[in-house]
């Protein structure tokens, strides 16, 4: 049985704190946040809004933002404990802790139930035993566990940004064009989903469809006007522009 300590109550944390307490071999000793409005949802669990009444555990996970990320993990006073924060795009801390990064890639909201099986989460320790010992939470949430620097792990966010979050940003605009002209956009819904799958079998750009690619200047044209959002213009341009380069 480990013992872990998880500091946070946002999307992270909330997903992590559901997950580990379905294991048999994890403990959630205690879950720490500043704001106690925000433990109401763990009163299953012990908390605390105090960071020096935090209490002692084998693992520490910091679930929090990342600005926030240094000073927390160095007001935690548990040499003896792997200290581990989850963020995609800041280093492996240099402490005197022992310290490890536990980065869960993946897009997490607090009102969808995420499944860890086979989830990849990407860790880094200053110390050998101490990977063995984040290698057996991975287990108990039945995701995957790999080693990823702290450059590698920097790079992995920067992807999935693009794949993820710019992504979202483009339904966002597909549902809004949707919306104007009174379409439901569960209509490209099929499309979203086999633009998706496509990928496990080809690379994306093998996969690259549209007028872009086929240099389809007249459709490319039309379009552009169709939109009235010169931001959206700009970035209709940008992008077709992009998937002509790529392909040259």
């Amino acid at each position: 049985m480990i013992d872990i300590v998880i500091l946070g109550a946002g999307n992270v944390a909330s997903h992590f704190i559901h997950a580990f307490s379905q294991s048999q071999d994890i403990n959630i000793s205690q879950i720490y946040n500043h704001r106690p409005e925000s433990l109401r949802d763990f009163s299953d669990f012990e908390t605390t809004k105090e960071i020096d009444k935090i209490k002692t555990a084998e693992v520490y996970l910091v679930c929090i933002k990342d600005d926030k990320v240094q000073k927390i993990v160095q007001s935690i006073n548990q040499p003896q404990a792997i200290i581990a924060h989850t963020s995609g795009s800041l280093p492996l801390l240099k402490t005197s802790n022992r310290d490890a990064v536990f980065y869960p890639l993946q897009t997490f909201s607090k009102d969808k139930t995420i499944s860890f099986k086979d989830l990849p989460i990407c860790l880094e320790t200053e110390y050998e035993s101490d990977f063995k010992v984040l290698k057996k939470l991975v287990h108990a949430l039945g995701a995957k566990p790999y080693a990823v620097s702290t450059i590698q792990r920097q790079e992995l966010h920067l992807a999935a940004v693009f794949v993820c979050n710019f992504v979202n940003h483009l339904y966002h605009i597909g549902h809004e064009i949707c919306a104007q002209k009174n379409l439901p956009f569960d209509i490209l819904k099929p499309l979203i989903k086999e633009t998706a799958d496509k990928i496990n079998f080809k690379t994306p750009n093998q996969a690259q469809t549209g007028p872009a690619i086929r240099h389809d200047q007249t459709t490319i044209n039309r379009h552009i006007q169709q939109l009235d959002n010169p931001n959206y213009q700009e970035i209709y341009r940008y992008l077709t522009n992009s998937i002509q380069k790529s392909n040259e």
